[in-house]
């Protein structure tokens, strides 16, 4: 068996979470002005590809994918040379992308579970849809901020800048996901204050929810898992008295 068909066989989300990393890299790295913003679409395609592959999507699914990775691919050349990165269409595609590959290794998560239980590439692919969720409410400010023409964050500390670049949006997400709250930078307006709690409060309910849950079932069989998650009980045995 080759290199690529056991990653295919592994489920390896390690891999796609090396991916969704190195989109929120280049999403931080990239000037806003730059037409290297571009890369970002690509690798996000790149990424919905791989996820695909990796948890083994259906015909149907994998054909969207193709589709959205191909719009996003054109769409990436009319960046680079158009320079329309910041704009309200260019967040968009970003924000799709991304719900796109996070739904694709949810799926992949599901099915895997249901067939063998809690593994390894279960929490790692748990763990990629929290770096992507993190990946997706950056955007998510990115595009509050082309949508009414000024910046959704504010600057508390001399060192920044409120100038509504990817890089603060980025970078105050993945602070207000992990709680951390530096306070260096405040949401601005109402939309992005509801943002920002929405995420707060997702970021902990996820890891204790889910990425918890999963982790404590791991290596158990299937129906243990299922109890995990839908809180069933486990079956009472018979008392001996009856009768």
């Amino acid at each position: 068996m080759n290199v690529l068909q056991r990653v295919k066989a592994s489920h390896s989300y390690g891999f796609v979470m090396i991916f969704v990393i190195t989109t929120i890299v280049l999403a931080i790295a990239i000037p806003e002005a730059s037409r290297w913003r571009a890369a970002i679409l690509v690798c996000q395609a790149i990424t919905a590809l791989l996820a695909c592959w990796t948890s083994d999507a259906p015909k149907r699914i994998f054909r969207l994918v193709v589709a959205f990775s191909t719009v996003g691919v054109l769409g990436a050349i009319g960046i680079g040379i158009f320079g329309e990165a910041g704009s309200v269409l260019g967040r968009t595609a970003n924000v799709l992308g991304v719900l796109l590959v996070a739904g694709v290794i949810m799926r992949g998560i599901a099915v895997d579970i249901r067939s063998q239980g809690v593994r390894g590439r279960a929490v790692a692919g748990a763990l990629t849809i929290y770096l992507l969720f993190g990946t997706l409410f950056g955007f998510v400010y990115g595009l509050e901020q082309s949508l009414s023409g000024t910046p959704v964050l504010v600057a508390t500390n001399s060192t920044l800048e409120s100038d509504g670049s990817t890089s603060a949006n980025m970078y105050f997400s993945f602070v207000t996901l992990t709680t951390v709250g530096y306070g260096d930078l405040t949401p601005a307006g109402g939309a992005s204050r509801a943002t920002a709690i929405f995420e707060a409060a997702f970021g902990q309910l996820y890891l204790v929810g889910i990425v918890a849950t999963l982790a404590g079932a791991l290596g158990k069989g299937k129906t243990a898992v299922e109890q995990e998650l839908v809180g069933e009980p486990a079956s009472a045995p018979q008392s001996s008295s009856e009768g």
